[in-house]
């Protein structure tokens, strides 16, 4: 049974084969750390529990960069249907998470700058609203990580191919909330060399300002 409280946990999905990148992008590197760990450590620092992470492509290369103290604190799903697509990732990573939480943020991997703080104001939205899906938004542009309610999990893990929870979200017009943050980081993602090169200068700029 469903706890009937407000534990809201995260989905952090790192299962791609990084087909546009040409390598792994989850072990490329910002600064002293790859994109995955920046990625896992503002999750972690952010209001969620449990964090579940999805790995499939490259797998144990990924895990063997990433330390061993944050690893003990997420819990890793292991997608073998990785090159089906997106849909895959989502239906393991919420399997894992299951009956556990009443929510989950929905957090794409290759968004290293996305703030604990904006992470929290996404699930306090939902608390306060108990919305079915609750999204970011910045400057008029909607971003990423959304929220999915545990009503919807069944819904999402029915999804096929390269897609995403998004896909589901023209049906529930009205279970929808976007919660405004001042956080840039919900509109980047790193899917190219030219993203990541990007990426380097803008962590290189954050980190002398």
């Amino acid at each position: 049974m469903r706890s009937k409280g407000d534990r809201v946990g995260a989905v952090v999905l790192a299962a791609g084969k990084s087909s546009r990148m040409g390598e792994a992008k989850q072990v490329l590197r910002l600064g002293e750390r790859t994109l995955l760990e920046q990625t896992l450590r503002n999750v972690r620092a952010a209001r969620v529990d449990p964090v579940v992470m999805v790995l499939g492509a490259a797998a144990e290369a990924i895990r063997a960069q990433l330390p061993a103290e944050l690893l003990s604190e997420t819990r890793l799903a292991l997608n073998l249907e990785y090159e089906t697509g997106m849909a895959s990732s989502l239906r393991v990573g919420l399997a894992a998470v299951g009956s556990e939480v009443n929510a989950a943020l929905i957090v794409l991997g290759d968004q290293p700058f996305v703030l604990p703080g904006t992470l929290d104001q996404v699930v306090g939205e939902y608390r306060r609203t108990r919305a079915q899906i609750v999204v970011p938004v910045h400057d008029g542009s909607r971003g990423n990580p959304v929220l999915l309610d545990w009503s919807l999990f069944g819904e999402a893990m029915a999804l096929e191919g390269d897609v995403g929870c998004r896909a589901i979200f023209g049906k529930h017009p009205n279970g929808i909330v976007y919660v405004e943050v001042d956080d840039p980081g919900i509109l980047m993602d790193i899917d190219s060399r030219e993203d990541y090169e990007s990426a380097r200068q803008a962590y290189a700029e954050r980190t002398q300002a």
